[in-house]
């Protein structure tokens, strides 16, 4: 398939590494594993539990800085205090070492310890995960002790509360530079560089990202996918790499190897693997201070402020250059508001999303994802014949394109072939691009599952749904009607409550109503619990 790759390369601005006075600037990031870095990038975080918890409490205390026996008594409450004293001095120790150059950004003075402001910036900026989850405060932290235990407790809840504001959109495309593979085998090379085309093609038809090839750096912030590859024998060894510029950080690397004899069978697995690197590269850039800030998972999250986040960006980069994936994507968005009821407006929502569905196809026709969106687009709209065909078209064209098999998948259950629709997500779920968006490979299935009468076997994917999404709102409409249908009414409560948390406006008569989007349910004749007086 002939791909055109537009030369626009994104230019962001990196975090300030000098002061005005001159002094070099450390960050720590607390919204994930707590990370310490420095200048360039360098890893500056200790190794200890206990020293990582105790930058978490001082990165957070008022003015980065508290009494040394508080910091001791949320450490060590269950040691005596000589002991816990002895222990917190290791601890700071610990740290000074780690900091190595920089140890002058851990202060202290009677009675007190802390970190140096002038020196330090501390990051709680969201960041999602490769799954599209945000990760919580001081995810790493596992500290066995009671007080220790109820501080990061409360200091969950308090960022998950407020979280901070991610850096504004760039105005630009990310870059992904594809360096041709090293080998002394000209075979070998030229099956390396296809994988590699191949996979940064896939990811160009999800998202709007440069793709580069015989240049060496980009004007802004890059990944650089490096590799080798060679022939021993009748085997194909084939390691890929992912490198961040211009900090130089490998950021993903993985070894391929297959029998020659087996290689066709296996390159389909290949590039889709490293396709997900590369997606998971670009998702996770922000923690290297130089934010790519285009984000697989907030595209296809269920939060409003995800979503939002989105959005945005892609309103910035404009549709000039990618308009079939940015379009698209800013039609899916609008459909998870409709389906989702986060807009107040559903009927505005997928308006919406139709005019950018039929841009995107207007701008190319035969575009998988542009096919596979509007699919989704008609779904909802209850043209479900249509919804069949375009996202038929979608997998003929690209039957590895992850949203033309879920969209598929939804428009056969939408025709009410429900085995043929738990299969094709299914198969979904078993391909690699699955990982980033699971949430809505079980969706599909359970909603396929239910229709077929397999209740137990729908409220497993549900359930997994709601692990991987906890923020998904008809995973929760359905396992509440569900449990309550197979007299599990504690467990039909416990959804609701979950549903009522994301939903502050909901009640059993709402979602009786007629424009409460449960038609599945009351087709079914599933929406007992809307008379169930459990909530």
């Amino acid at each position: 398939m002939h791909r055109c790759y537009h030369r626009n390369v994104l230019k962001v601005k990196y975090i300030a590494e000098v002061t005005t006075h001159g002094t070099m600037i450390l960050v720590l990031s607390l919204i994930g594993p707590v990370e310490l870095t420095g200048p360039g990038d360098i890893r500056l975080t200790p190794r200890g539990m206990r020293a990582r918890g105790a930058l978490a409490i001082m990165g957070t205390a008022r003015g980065m800085r508290l009494h040394r026996a508080r910091l001791q008594d949320l450490l060590f409450s269950d040691r005596e205090p000589e002991h816990g004293n002895a222990s917190l001095r290791q601890v700071l120790r610990e740290i000074r070492i780690a900091l190595g150059d920089h140890r002058q950004a851990l202060i202290t003075g009677p009675g007190w310890v802390g970190l140096d402001p002038e020196m330090l910036r501390v990051d709680m900026r969201p960041r999602p995960g490769a799954d599209g989850q945000l990760p919580e405060f001081g995810a790493d932290l596992d500290i066995p002790d009671p007080e220790f235990e109820d501080w990061l407790r409360d200091a969950r809840q308090a960022a998950a509360s407020h979280p901070e504001t991610p850096d504004p959109a760039p105005d630009a495309l990310p870059a992904l530079i594809l360096q041709e593979p090293i080998s002394s085998s000209q075979d070998a090379q030229v099956i390396g560089g296809m994988i590699l085309s191949e996979a940064a093609g896939r990811v160009g038809d999800l998202l709007p990202v440069e793709i580069l090839s015989g240049v060496d750096a980009a004007e802004g912030p890059c990944v650089i996918v490096k590799s080798m590859a060679n022939m021993q024998g009748d085997t194909f060894n084939f390691l890929v790499m992912l490198t961040h510029q211009p900090s130089g950080r490998m950021m993903w690397s993985q070894r391929f190897s297959s029998a020659v004899a087996d290689l066709g069978g296996q390159m389909g697995e290949f590039v889709a693997r490293s396709c997900l690197g590369m997606l998971q590269v670009l998702d996770h850039g922000t923690r290297l201070g130089a934010a790519l800030q285009i984000s697989f998972g907030d595209v296809f999250s269920f939060s409003t402020d995800r979503l939002r986040r989105a959005d945005d960006v892609l309103a910035r980069l404009g549709d000039s250059v990618t308009p079939a994936v940015t379009l698209s994507l800013r039609a899916w968005i609008r459909t998870t508001h409709a389906y989702e009821r986060l807009d107040p407006n559903p009927g505005k929502a997928i308006a919406e999303a139709a005019e950018f569905a039929a841009r995107a196809r207007q701008a190319a026709p035969y575009h998988a994802t542009a096919l596979a969106v509007s699919s989704v687009v008609e779904a909802f709209l209850d043209r479900d014949d249509l919804a069949f065909e375009l996202s038929r078209q979608a997998v003929v064209i690209d039957s590895q394109n992850p949203l033309a098999r879920l969209a598929h998948s939804r428009a056969l259950a939408g025709i009410g072939r429900n085995a043929d629709s738990a299969m094709q997500a299914q198969q979904g779920l078993t391909q690699a691009l699955s990982s980033i968006n699971p949430a809505n490979w079980h969706l599909g299935i359970g909603v396929a599952l239910m229709r077929a009468g397999d209740l137990p076997g729908a409220m497993r994917h549900l359930e997994a749904v709601h692990r991987h999404a906890p923020d998904n709102r008809p995973a929760l409409r359905f396992l509440s009607a569900l449990r309550f249908a197979t007299r599990d009414e504690a467990g039909a409560a416990e959804a609701l409550r979950a549903l009522k948390k994301l939903e502050p406006d909901f009640s059993l008569d709402l979602m009786a109503s007629e424009d409460y989007p449960v038609d599945t349910l009351r087709r079914l004749g599933l929406l007992g619990i809307a008379k169930s007086g459990l909530f």
